[in-house]
């Protein structure tokens, strides 16, 4: 199995199991990278008869929209109009057909392809703008969201975050139970965010945008992870 652990705070690792296909290779599916920064992944292997065996790989998560990310795309279809531009000076000029004709119809296509192709190739990068936490989920984050809970969560969701507080039963719909929300991999920290400051559609969940600060939902925010339940 693979166990994935973000070492830039204390949210819970998560476990994945993979199904062997009886050929030596094994698979899976699953979201379990949830925040971007540094991750370890282990690697368990459990050996009938034999001691585990265990591999650590450390690398970074880049957050969506970054640099290599958001250029691959405008640069494969530079490549590919340029190319369909350079077959297009190849067909012209092997066209068993007047002068004139190659000239009005291949010369033109050829270099509005070849212009395409260029354009693409030497546009400027354009990288997406996402959110990411900007609050480490360390001991100071993790104390100040969970004293933000208590008081403005806990009526709702409970202690636990198990959507049983003594305000939420008696709400319809019932309130989420967090701990299925907090698990790494199901939604990300931005999305975390949004529905603590703007409320979750179609939920009793109000919007905390004007009562609480951005630091606060933040904090709020690595407090709930913490709910995960450990494995």
């Amino acid at each position: 199995m693979l166990r994935f652990t973000p070492t830039q705070g204390n949210i819970p690792p998560s476990e994945l199991q993979l199904i062997g296909q009886g050929d030596g290779t094994y698979t899976a599916k699953g979201a379990y990278l949830s925040l971007p920064g540094n991750w370890q992944v282990q690697a368990i292997v459990r050996r009938e008869d034999k001691f585990d065996a265990y591999a650590n790989f450390d690398f970074t998560l880049r957050s969506p929209g970054s640099a290599d990310e958001a250029s691959t795309i405008p640069r494969q279809a530079g490549v590919l109009v340029l190319s369909i531009g350079l077959l297009c000076a190849l067909l012209a000029a092997s066209m068993n057909t007047s002068r004139i004709l190659r000239l009005g119809a291949g010369v033109p296509l050829t270099l509005l392809m070849i212009g395409l192709g260029l354009f693409y190739l030497s546009r400027p990068v354009s990288v997406q703008s996402v959110q990411v936490n900007p609050i480490p989920p360390n001991s100071d984050s993790v104390a100040a969201g969970q004293a933000l809970f208590a008081t403005d969560c806990v009526p709702c969701h409970g202690a636990a975050g198990k959507g049983d507080g003594p305000v939420g039963l008696t709400l319809n719909p019932r309130p989420a139970d967090l701990t299925l929300h907090a698990i790494p991999g199901v939604h990300t920290d931005a999305q975390l965010f949004e529905w603590i400051s703007d409320g979750f559609p179609g939920s009793r969940m109000p919007a905390f945008r004007s009562v609480l600060s951005d630091t606060d939902r933040w904090n709020l925010v690595n407090f709930i992870r913490t709910l995960a339940p450990t494995q």
